[in-house]
């Protein structure tokens, strides 16, 4: 039977965020893993997605939005229709250049950095940024799902 792996660091940074930042979404509440069965289907859908830290994520809170002050938010796209134009499966997956959006950060300009998986590369827990989330260019970084979410808890997404 197909699972999805509980990841403790992930598990710890949602709490932590949460307390943190005013926020909103799908299980903002923490009902346990009210989200695994479309998780599995993500899962089976994208295999290049298998990666423990964002499938655990999706499963435990699907869409997700933190007010990180100033007029700055992070968005994270989920498994359901919380809000309009929030579910991935409203999306091809990968989109048609190959990546998958997993969050956006908008600062207090109004800028968004885009933040995706690369279809091309199976599994590997690697986002790649961008400022146009349909054109690019991608920019390959060296941050995984659990850095992306430690930088926001820090108030390094910033730099990110």
């Amino acid at each position: 039977m197909d699972t999805i792996k509980k990841v403790e660091r992930v598990e710890v940074l949602i709490a932590k965020l949460l307390e943190k930042y005013a926020a909103e979404g799908s299980n903002i509440n923490r009902i346990p893993s009210p989200f695994i069965q479309e998780a599995l289907r993500l899962k089976d859908t994208a295999p290049f997605l298998d990666i423990d830290s964002y499938m655990y994520f999706l499963s435990e809170m699907s869409v997700l939005i933190l007010d990180l002050g100033d007029g700055a938010y992070a968005t994270f796209y989920g498994l359901d229709d919380w809000e309009e134009g929030l579910n991935i499966f409203d999306y091809p997956i990968p989109e048609e250049n190959g990546f998958h959006l997993v969050l956006d950060i908008c600062n207090a300009d109004g800028a968004i950095t885009y933040f995706s998986y690369n279809s091309e590369n199976d599994n590997e827990d690697i986002l790649w940024i961008s400022t146009n989330v349909e054109d690019g260019p991608y920019t390959r970084s060296d941050l995984s799902f659990i850095a992306v979410l430690q930088a926001i808890h820090d108030n390094n997404w910033n730099v990110v």
